[in-house]
């Protein structure tokens, strides 16, 4: 296991490693002391030691390309002053390609390839390639749902390969570790790893196949290698690899963690011609697999020196990203970064002045005297957060909290917007369809609630006040956030005129003053509802649609009040 959980608490990635073929890798003899000491310069920390073999805690769960002996050397080379600057791998054109057919579209629609040779396959290699090709599946990939990888003996297959969907009677192979041939849908219901990934693909009326040319199964992704090309031996000279998923980055940069492994311990990089179907899904050109595409990042030197607290001279700050693997020049106050797409972690300039900080060694980083004393006080938003709070249920109203992540159906369609045109901060690989997005307005989860309620009395009378998040490209992070009351009202009496009056007692108590104006919101009944103006803020009030109302499954008259704070 690469994520481990004990009480609730994730645990980071662990990976074990042997110090000879540490040293093989990184090109030096270090002592076990010196290695300790080093690895913390990965993110990393020794956690045990059993015999020859040693395990490191990765303290990053966001850099799949530190979770296996040849990632966390690949660093080190860096931090020793072995290497500098950005990992340069050597790609040459194999002539050989992998044709995705429209019939996986619906299925897992793409697939990354790549073919390494003259890798010399023995004890170490086997260990570090299980332990590299669970880890990326299983956290990165999400148990294999986001990204899973496969890894063949490229002499037992024959060019060109095919990605293709096969209905379960059209196929059948042996798969790994089995002697008899099997039909997709008796490796799921039968085979140990069928039975563990078999929700993957239910559902489904075509099975993904990775097969050549002469009609030998490679696997069904991301199941079960076939017997005859998945199993990689001491004998095997050329490695055929392939990585599959939903989405082309992740499937990318899950190939280039397995490849550049296979590179750092000799092997030969050639890419494969990856040919897609003609529909919106894939991209109109064919493209070569794998692709060590670069990113880079601006940075104010001055935020450096304010942010680390260290008089770094401009040279010293290209010295130290260089020994983060970054290729930098200095470009006025600035300093542009470049660094691997597969550093998926760096999201902002803090992330780039860690990295300066941890070059040049926390523990040699002076603490500075304090010289200011300050008397901590609550800030004024809060106040009135803790005010609106206490005026509600000084009204008679009653708290409830709703999550922060919701779905985008919650928050658009069900309430008569379009979804299309709602923009919203979403997560890049959310877990579950219900907590896709952050929420952009309050009282969806309000109606939710009440819908899931109904087995209580009326008239029911609840309140929250809590934080929306809309994106802005005028601020610093991208988005907005934005303190909220809102207030539902459902059952007898719950009408136009009610809420109004609540909104009265509220803004009296808050000491706002507000002007009206006629508003004509989907979710709300017309000529029974209205924009709220004040101080620069907005807000809205009004009886819930009978359409909405429907969508959530409530009957009971239903009012509500949005209101910035």
């Amino acid at each position: 296991m690469d994520e481990r959980k004990q009480d609730g608490e994730t645990v980071m990635p662990s990976v074990k490693v042997n110090l000879k073929d540490m040293q093989k890798l990184i090109g030096k003899k270090i002592s076990l002391a010196e290695f300790k000491e080093a690895i913390l310069f990965a993110k990393g920390e020794v956690d045990g030691i059993d015999g020859k073999e040693i395990t490191v805690d990765v303290k990053d769960s966001n850099r799949p390309d530190l979770w296996s002996a040849e990632g966390l050397a690949r660093e080190l080379k860096a931090r020793l002053g072995i290497e500098k600057g950005l990992p340069k791998y050597t790609v040459k054109k194999s002539g050989i390609s992998c044709t995705i057919e429209k019939s996986v579209e619906k299925t897992r629609p793409f697939i990354a390839c790549a073919v390494v040779k003259g890798v010399k396959v023995d004890e170490d290699f086997l260990i570090q390639m299980i332990q590299l090709q669970e880890k990326v599946g299983t956290t990165f990939g999400r148990k294999r749902k986001e990204a899973g990888i496969g890894l063949y003996d490229f002499e037992k297959m024959t060019a060109p390969v095919f990605y293709r969907g096969c209905k379960d009677k059209e196929i059948e192979f042996v798969p790994l570790e089995y002697k008899v041939k099997m039909r997709p849908s008796e490796i799921l219901e039968e085979h140990p790893k069928g039975k563990e990934f078999k929700h993957l693909l239910e559902g489904s009326d075509r099975y993904p196949i990775v097969i050549d040319s002469k009609g030998v199964v490679a696997s069904m992704p991301p199941i079960i290698n076939s017997q005859t090309t998945g199993k990689i031996t001491d004998k095997t000279k050329q490695i055929f690899i392939e990585s599959t998923g939903f989405n082309w980055e992740t499937v990318n940069t899950a190939l280039n963690v397995i490849v550049m492994a296979l590179a750092d311990r000799g092997g030969k990089i050639e890419s494969v011609e990856i040919k897609f179907p003609k529909t919106k899904t894939y991209p109109k050109k064919s493209v070569h697999t794998p692709v060590f595409d670069t990113w880079s990042i601006e940075v104010e030197l001055e935020n450096i020196r304010k942010t680390s607290g260290l008089e770094l001279s401009n040279k010293e700050i290209l010295r130290l990203l260089a020994k983060s693997r970054y290729t930098a020049k200095i470009k006025g106050k600035k300093v542009i970064a470049e660094y691997p797409s597969y550093r998926q972690d760096i999201l902002h300039q803090v992330d780039v002045i860690e990295d300066v900080l941890i070059s040049y060694d926390y523990g040699k980083v002076k603490a500075a005297p304090i010289e200011l004393v300050t008397t901590g006080a609550e800030r004024p938003e809060s106040l009135e957060v803790d005010l609106a709070r206490e005026v509600c249920i000084g009204i008679g109203l009653q708290e409830i909290l709703s999550y922060t992540m919701t779905s985008k159906q919650k928050q658009t369609t069900m309430v008569g917007l379009d979804e299309e045109k709602e923009k919203f901060v979403e997560l890049a690989n959310p877990i579950s369809e219900n907590y896709t997005i952050f929420r952009k307005r309050l009282f969806p989860e309000l109606l939710e609630f009440l819908s899931q309620n109904k087995h209580f009395s009326f008239p029911q009378k609840i309140f929250e006040v809590g934080k929306v998040v809309a994106l802005d490209s005028k601020s610093e992070t991208g988005v907005e956030e934005k303190n909220i009351l809102c207030i539902a009202l459902s059952g007898k009496g719950a009408e136009f005129n009610t809420i109004k009056g609540v909104l009265d007692a509220v803004t009296d108590n808050l000491g706002i003053k507000y002007s009206l104006k006629e508003s004509n919101f989907a979710f709300l009944e017309k000529g029974r509802q209205g924009e709220i103006l004040f101080a620069g803020k907005k807000g809205l009030l009004g009886e819930v649609s009978t359409k909405t109302k429907q969508n959530f499954g409530l009957e009971q008259s239903t009012v509500i009040l949005e209101l910035e704070i």
